[in-house]
C-alpha cells in the first residue's frame, strides 16, 4: 500500500513539473514543486554618453508551488526538519552576475556576487560602464547569472543534507543612450518623493532643435525601486525653443536608497520617437512634513512657470538681436 501511495505521487509530480528533472533521495519525507526564476530590470535605463554605474535590479520571483509528504514514517524530528529544508527550493544560492557589452557601450567591473536571493526578494547590482561618444539609441547588454539551487533535501538524526544544483539563466539588461544632436531635453525637473511615498514629478521638456515636432506624446519609463502611477501624457506640437511641462505621478519603495537615480522620459512624436534621461533624488520622509507640501507644489510650478518665461523671452531677444 505505501509502495502505491508512493507511485500516485510521482505520477502527480511527473504531471505537474513535466518539464523539471525530479530528484529523490530514497528516505525522502517530502518534495517541494517551485524553482528560482530570476529577473533583471536596469533602474538607470537612460543615458548621455559618459561613465556610469549601471544599477540592476535582479529579482527572484519563483514560489513555491507546492509541498507534498511522500512518506510518514521515521522520526518527527526528521520529518519537520525536512519539511522546512524543502520550502528553500526556490532559493538561488551563490549568484555570480556577469554583465557584458553591446558595441559602445563597454563594462568596466567583473562578476557581482550574491550569497542568497530568496524567493520574492530582490538585490541591487552595480556595474560601471562607459557608454561611447558614439553612442545612440537602445542597446541589450547581456546578462549572464550562475547560481545554485536546492534539488533535494535528505535528513538523518537530526542532520540536514542538502543536494545543490547548479543553473544559468541568460538575461538581458536594456539601455537607451540619448545621442548628442537630439532636439529635446530635460531642462528643470522638480520632485520632493521619498522612499515608501508617492508624489508628483514635475519635469520641462525644450525642443532645442529647428523643426516642429507635431503630435508628441510623454512617457515615464522607471523600474524598481520605482512605479509610475500615471498614464502618458499629451503635449500636442513641440515648436522650436518651446517648452512643455509634465507631471507624473511617482512611487518608490520603501527600502530605496537616498542617492541619484536616472529614469528616462520618452516622448512619441509624428517625425520621431526621442528618449531622454531623467535624473531625479529621493528626500528623506517627514523632513518637510504634509503641510508643506502643497506650498512646495505651487513653488515648484511658478517656478518652472517663470523659467519658461524667461525662456521664451531669451529666444525673443536673440532673435531680434539675429534681425539687426
Amino acid at each position: 500500500m505505501m509502495l502505491l501511495h508512493i507511485i500516485s505521487i510521482l505520477l502527480l509530480l511527473a504531471g505537474t513539473c513535466q518539464a523539471e528533472d525530479l530528484i529523490f533521495f530514497a528516505d525522502d519525507h517530502y518534495k517541494s514543486l517551485g524553482r528560482p526564476e530570476l529577473t533583471a530590470s536596469v533602474a538607470n535605463p537612460a543615458l548621455d554618453p559618459g561613465d556610469y554605474i549601471l544599477r540592476i535590479n535582479l529579482a527572484n520571483v519563483g514560489e513555491l508551488e507546492e509541498l507534498m509528504p511522500i512518506n510518514e514514517s521515521g522520526s518527527n524530528e526528521d520529518i519537520l526538519l525536512e519539511m522546512r529544508a524543502e520550502m528553500q527550493s526556490c532559493n538561488a544560492l551563490n549568484i555570480n552576475a556577469a554583465l557584458g557589452g553591446a558595441g559602445p557601450i563597454k563594462v568596466t567591473t567583473g562578476p557581482q556576487h550574491i550569497k542568497i536571493l530568496p524567493a520574492g526578494a530582490a538585490a541591487l547590482l552595480q556595474f560601471n560602464i562607459t557608454a561611447e561618444k558614439n553612442a545612440s539609441g537602445w542597446y541589450a547588454l547581456p546578462l549572464s547569472i550562475d547560481y545554485e539551487r536546492q534539488v533535494d533535501v535528505s535528513v538523518k538524526s537530526g542532520e540536514v543534507f542538502p543536494l545543490y544544483e547548479a543553473e544559468r539563466q541568460n538575461l538581458t539588461a536594456l539601455v537607451f543612450v540619448a545621442g548628442n544632436n537630439e532636439p529635446l531635453r530635460i531642462s528643470g525637473i522638480k520632485s520632493e518623493l521619498y522612499a515608501g511615498g508617492s508624489d508628483s514629478l514635475r519635469a520641462a521638456i525644450s525642443n532645442d532643435g529647428a523643426i516642429v515636432l507635431h503630435n508628441c506624446s510623454a512617457r515615464l519609463l522607471a523600474a524598481p525601486p520605482f512605479y509610475v502611477e500615471s498614464p502618458a501624457i499629451v503635449l500636442g506640437d513641440l515648436a522650436p525653443g518651446s517648452v512643455a511641462v509634465i507631471a507624473f505621478t511617482v512611487r518608490a519603495d520603501g527600502n530605496a536608497g537616498l542617492q541619484d537615480y536616472q529614469l528616462g522620459c520618452e516622448i512619441d512624436c509624428q517625425e520621431k520617437s526621442i528618449i531622454v534621461p531623467l535624473q531625479i533624488s529621493l528626500s528623506r520622509a517627514g523632513v518637510l512634513g504634509n503641510f508643506a507640501l502643497p506650498a512646495l507644489g505651487g513653488l515648484a510650478i511658478a517656478g518652472l512657470a517663470a523659467f519658461i518665461t524667461w525662456k521664451r523671452g531669451d529666444l525673443i531677444f536673440r532673435r531680434k538681436r539675429r534681425r539687426r
